[in-house]
């Protein structure tokens, strides 16, 4: 990670977002941009002082934390739309990681019309966006990975480790027995589980050689990963183990496995964005 965007709104949820993106600097060696976007709609007298102000907050709101961490932050502010800015930003400096705080969450709970800044801007970026809600005192500890079998989720365990070598990784699997109710035996069901099961186990093997190389180069514990799996929404999976393990970070893909499921993985990827247990890193596919 040689790049790290952060966006604040400037208001008290950034806080956290902020001091986040200054550990994750120090920790990877990474440049770190603060950027906030000033509504471009505003009558220009206005929109100049704006500009100034938040240049002037920004830089008061940075100055502690680049002390304490030895990270020099270079701070952009312009006029423009949130949703569309922010995404730009991030791929003209080829972010590597966007950082963000809890945005408008009065529009929580308006289902897809009234969808979240955060969720927004993941459409419109390449880089995985890192939605910081947590304490940010402290590396992250417990990590639950949302699990699919994919490429995609092979890369979200590799930026889970890259993130935080040092932590617990609990990698989560959902499946979904469809018309159980109806299906008679529980046979079927078994049979179900056992085949989820096995290409759990396979997609666990296929990792163990790369996990071992990081044990090496960073000290990951061999105790370190964790399994489980549960019939049930992929959502409502992911929120439950997060609660549950009391984890500090979620991390998943937009997308997996061809067809339907990519769809609803992209889905489960904006319901928890929208109501995140934890801070949630989602990585795009592209």
């Amino acid at each position: 990670m040689k790049k790290i965007l952060m966006a604040s709104d400037l208001s008290p949820r950034s806080d956290r977002a902020l001091q986040r993106s200054f550990a994750l600097a120090r920790q990877h060696g990474a440049a770190l941009r603060v950027v906030n976007v000033v509504d471009e709609h505003l009558p220009a007298e206005l929109r100049e002082h704006s500009i100034d102000w938040a240049r002037k907050r920004l830089a008061n709101e940075i100055a502690p934390l680049s002390a304490a961490t030895g990270v020099v932050a270079d701070v952009t502010v312009k006029a423009g739309s949130p949703r569309r800015a922010i995404a730009e930003m991030a791929a003209e400096w080829s972010a590597d990681l966007l950082v963000l705080g809890i945005h408008d969450e009065q529009k929580r709970g308006k289902g897809l019309f009234g969808e979240t800044t955060a969720a927004s801007i993941l459409k419109g970026s390449t880089a995985p966006v890192l939605l910081v809600t947590g304490d940010a005192s402290a590396a992250y500890g417990k990590i639950v990975i949302g699990v699919d079998f994919s490429p995609l989720s092979r890369a979200a365990l590799r930026q889970a480790v890259s993130i935080a070598p040092q932590a617990q990784y609990h990698l989560v699997h959902a499946y979904h027995v469809p018309f159980k109710g109806f299906l008679g035996s529980e046979n079927v069901a078994a049979e179900i589980e056992r085949e989820e099961r096995a290409a759990f186990d396979a997609f666990i093997a296929g990792e163990m050689d790369y996990l071992a190389v990081q044990a090496r180069i960073s000290g990951v514990a061999p105790d370190a990963l964790h399994t489980e799996m549960h019939d049930g929404m992929a959502a409502s999976v992911l929120h439950t183990a997060c609660s549950r393990l009391d984890a500090d970070l979620l991390v998943m893909a937009t997308n997996g496995r061809a067809g339907l499921s990519r769809a609803i993985w992209g889905s489960v990827a904006r319901d928890l964005l929208d109501y995140p247990p934890c801070d949630v890193l989602v990585i795009k596919p592209y």
